[in-house]
């Protein structure tokens, strides 16, 4: 586990911040071409949302909203498209976070495997649950012939049901 982003999750969870609602903010610190939009007021615990830009489902994005609600964290958005914007839907969402004071983190990525959704949970201490729109929909053919590495999820995986 990578000590620096341990530490930082520690840190976040030690400070009692109330999410205030602001304005986005640019925060290039990932290299891998993705870009993450951060809100001030850090929780300590986190629901890493996985979406395909393809097909956004609402019931998705408001059972995110309200498990956060109910588990009092911040909510990580990884978003798997190859346009360079927003989904209007997901924009709507996000502005909805803003005004309800729930800290919102983007992630925009090319593309994105379930491996590699499972290990960014595994590897963030802060990352409680993960949800996702439906299991086939994430896996890949190399994935299939590894096996199912969901089962390597050190969190619950929320499936929301077709």
């Amino acid at each position: 586990m990578n000590a620096g982003l341990s530490a930082a999750c520690k840190f976040a969870g030690s400070l009692r911040i109330r999410p205030q609602p602001a304005n986005f903010r640019l925060d290039k610190t990932h290299p891998s071409k993705s870009i993450s939009y951060v809100m001030p007021g850090k929780p300590r615990r986190f629901i890493l949302l996985a979406l395909k830009g393809s097909h956004i489902d609402p019931r998705l994005l408001s059972s995110a909203s309200s498990l956060c609600g109910r588990l009092d964290a911040g909510l990580d958005i990884m978003l798997v498209s190859a346009e360079g914007k927003l989904p209007p839907l997901l924009d709507n969402f996000m502005r909805e976070l803003q005004q309800g004071g729930i800290y919102c983190r983007l992630m925009h990525k090319a593309a994105l495997r379930s491996r590699e959704i499972v290990q960014y949970a595994n590897t963030h201490e802060c990352i409680t649950t993960v949800l996702i729109d439906s299991q086939a929909r994430w896996m890949a053919p190399e994935d299939e012939k590894r096996g199912n590495s969901w089962r390597k999820l050190g969190c619950p995986l929320v499936v929301m049901p077709d």
